[in-house]
C-alpha cells in the first residue's frame, strides 16, 4: 500500500515539472518575440546600440532562432563590429541552412570586404545542397549581377524558375534584368507574370507603368503574355490577380522572401545610400541594378 501511494504521489509531481518546463519554454519564446520587436523599433530609430541589446536578449531567449540572429548581425554591422556580425550570420545559416536573409546578409558583408570568392563559395554551396529551392539561385543570381555577370545571373534566375515555376520574386528579378538590358517587351512580360502570382507589389506595378509609358510598342507586343501561365492568357480571370496576397519586403524588388512566414518591411532599416528611389534614367533608359541590406525579419 505504501509503495502504491508513493507512486501515485510521484506521477503528479512529474507532470507538474513537465508543465513548468513547458511554461518556461513558452515564456522564453514570448520574451524573445517581444525583445525582437523592441530591437526592430530601436533599429528603425537608428539606435543600433539599444537594438543590439534587445536582439541579444531575443537570441538568449531563443538560441536557435535564425531570424533573431540575423537581426543581431545587422545591428552589429551598423556599429562597425564586422567580425562579430559575420560570426552571427554564420551561426544563423548553421541554425537554419535555408535562411535566405542571413545568406544574403553574409554574402553582402563578404562582398563589401572584397572577399567575393568566399561569397561565391558560400552561395554556390547553398545552390549545390538545395537545388530544389529557388532561393539559393536568386541569391547567386544577385551576386553575379553585382559582379557584372549579367548572362550568368539570367541563367541562374531561369534555373530558379525551373525549381519553382512562377515564383514572383524570380520573375520580378528577371523583369529587372531585362529592363536593365534594354529588353522592355521581356521585362513587361516578366513583371506581369510576377504580378499574376502576387498582385500587391507596388514597385513592380510602378515599373510596368513606366515601361508601358516609355515603350508603348513593347506594351502591346506579343511577348507581353508569352511567359504567363497558360491558364491565364491575355484575359485572365479575376481570381488570378489575388488582391489579398500579402506583401513582402521590397528594396525595391525583393531579394528574399520567406516561404514559411511573412517579412514585414521596415523602410528605415535599409541603407539609405544604397536604396535609391526608382526612377528611369534620362532618355527613358532602364535603371541600374538596385540592392541593399535586407530589412529586419519579423517572425510570427
Amino acid at each position: 500500500m505504501r509503495t502504491r501511494v508513493k507512486q501515485i504521489g510521484i506521477a503528479p509531481a512529474g507532470m507538474l515539472c513537465a508543465a513548468i518546463v513547458a511554461a518556461c519554454a513558452g515564456c522564453n519564446a514570448m520574451n524573445g518575440h517581444l525583445n525582437n520587436q523592441m530591437g526592430a523599433f530601436f533599429y528603425k530609430q537608428g539606435n543600433y546600440s539599444l537594438a543590439r541589446d534587445e536582439f541579444q536578449r531575443a537570441v538568449a531567449n531563443d538560441p536557435y532562432n535564425a531570424d533573431y540572429m540575423h537581426n543581431l548581425g545587422a545591428a552589429l554591422k551598423h556599429q562597425g563590429d564586422i567580425a562579430n556580425a559575420e560570426r552571427i550570420y554564420r551561426n544563423a545559416v548553421a541554425a537554419d541552412p535555408s535562411h535566405q536573409p542571413s545568406y544574403h546578409a553574409l554574402a553582402m558583408l563578404l562582398k563589401e570586404q572584397g572577399r567575393t570568392n568566399e561569397a561565391t563559395d558560400l552561395l554556390q554551396t547553398w545552390v549545390d545542397t538545395q537545388p530544389y529551392s529557388s532561393e539559393p539561385y536568386i541569391e547567386m543570381a544577385w551576386l553575379k549581377r553585382e559582379m557584372g555577370d549579367v548572362g550568368g545571373s539570367e541563367q541562374l534566375l531561369l534555373s530558379a524558375l525551373r525549381a519553382k515555376p512562377n515564383d514572383p520574386v524570380v520573375t520580378a528579378h528577371l523583369g529587372q534584368l531585362y529592363q536593365d538590358t534594354n529588353q522592355p517587351d521581356r521585362a513587361i512580360a516578366m513583371y506581369r507574370r510576377s504580378l499574376y502570382t502576387r498582385w500587391y507589389q507596388p514597385q513592380v506595378q510602378s515599373r510596368i507603368a513606366t515601361l508601358e509609358r516609355n515603350y508603348p510598342q513593347a506594351a502591346t507586343s506579343g511577348v507581353r503574355f508569352a511567359s504567363l501561365p497558360p491558364q491565364y492568357g491575355p484575359n485572365p480571370p479575376a481570381y488570378a490577380y489575388a488582391p489579398s496576397a500579402p506583401s513582402v519586403a521590397q528594396y525595391p524588388l525583393p531579394t528574399y522572401m520567406s516561404a514559411s512566414r511573412p517579412i514585414y518591411p521596415t523602410p528605415a532599416v535599409a541603407e539609405a545610400t544604397s536604396v535609391p528611389a526608382f526612377a528611369p534614367a534620362a532618355g527613358g533608359s532602364p535603371p541600374t541594378q538596385l540592392s541593399a541590406e535586407p530589412t529586419l525579419v519579423q517572425p510570427y
